[in-house]
């Protein structure tokens, strides 16, 4: 469709007058028409369609389809004239699709080849630099259309996943810190998500995987595994350090032991989610990969920097360790 037709993505830009017939003053429809030519010269626009495009296509019949009159006419009571006419002779409803009735809205449809909401905002961004312009006429413009929606969707979207991830990263450092009281155990315990998250937008980024309402699910998921691994590896590690075990053996048994779970845990998680591979709906493809992706990640954090990070403050005798008679050291 965006191969050989106009495109999927529609962007509406309506321009609002103060004054009624304003969008039959060829000032204003000149403003529009230059408006619409640059904005067509984007590649990622297929076809663009206004009140502007009645007008030059009638001023053009009327005089033999010269080419050299597809232009807005100079003369307001022309344009008048040409709407009325139409409005008689034609198809009044296809008025009503560029224009209101008393000539104060307008409308201008493009059609974009292109789902991308950063292209939408460079487009967007093109048409905000014409706002002075039409101010200056006593016109505001604002926007529509299935891409604008996606845009201010994806914008919403990705408010809403930096401050979840913040919050969740606040709830586990908190929670892993009460558990086991030592607020430096919180930070080190934080480690594997972060870590985690880093990769997966990170791999978002370099992949064009977009930002989705169900590819924004999987950091929850993320955060939800990676905190389990990291809690379950804590508390093996200081049951080992509580019984007497060093710091080396304490690590080295946790990883045979716990780390076994893990790894077990990790390989089925990413196999199961793996099968979504094959589907042949991208979104499918999409969330298979950054799960398996992540589960994989955050295994292997766990079982190599995290190690290495919590028995070096254990060294450093910032981790308090109960003593098998129960004291603490």
């Amino acid at each position: 469709m965006n191969e050989h037709f106009g495109g999927t993505s529609t962007l509406n830009v309506v321009f609002s007058a103060k004054d009624a017939d304003a969008f039959k003053e060829p000032d204003v429809l000149r403003l529009v028409s230059a408006l619409q030519k640059e904005i067509e010269t984007d590649p990622v626009v297929g076809k663009s369609f206004g009140l502007t495009d009645y007008v030059q296509r009638m001023h053009r019949v009327m005089h033999e389809d010269d080419p050299a009159y597809d232009v807005i006419p100079d003369d307001r009571e022309m344009i008048a004239q040409y709407l009325l006419l139409y409005e008689m002779s034609g198809d009044p409803e296809n008025l009503d699709r560029v224009v209101d009735y008393d000539y104060k809205e307008a409308n201008l449809a493009f059609q974009l080849k292109t789902d991308s909401s950063a292209r939408m905002k460079t487009i967007v961004d093109r048409v905000e630099t014409w706002a002075d312009d039409f101010g200056s006429a006593g016109i505001t413009i604002r926007y529509a259309g299935s891409g604008y929606k996606s845009l201010v969707f994806s914008g919403l979207l990705l408010k809403g996943q930096i401050s979840g991830l913040f919050l969740s990263f606040l709830i586990v450092f908190l929670l892993i810190a009460v558990m086991f009281k030592n607020i430096l155990i919180g930070l080190v315990g934080s480690i594997p998500i972060a870590f985690t998250a880093v990769v997966n937008f990170g791999t978002m980024g370099l992949t064009g995987i977009p930002l989705s309402s169900s590819t924004a699910i999987i950091s929850g998921i993320a955060i939800g595994i990676g905190i389990d691994y990291a809690i379950h590896f804590i508390e093996h590690y200081l049951h080992e350090r509580a019984q007497g075990a060093s710091v080396d053996a304490a690590a080295a048994k946790t990883v045979a032991h716990t780390g076994r779970s893990i790894l077990h845990n990790a390989l089925a998680v990413i196999g199961g989610f793996a099968v979504l591979l094959t589907s042949l709906f991208p979104p499918n493809r999409h969330v298979g990969a950054l799960v398996a992706l992540n589960m994989g990640t955050t295994a292997l954090v766990t079982l190599t920097l995290f190690v290495v990070i919590l028995s070096g403050f254990d060294r450093k005798g910032k981790i308090m360790v109960k003593n098998p008679e129960g004291g603490s050291r």
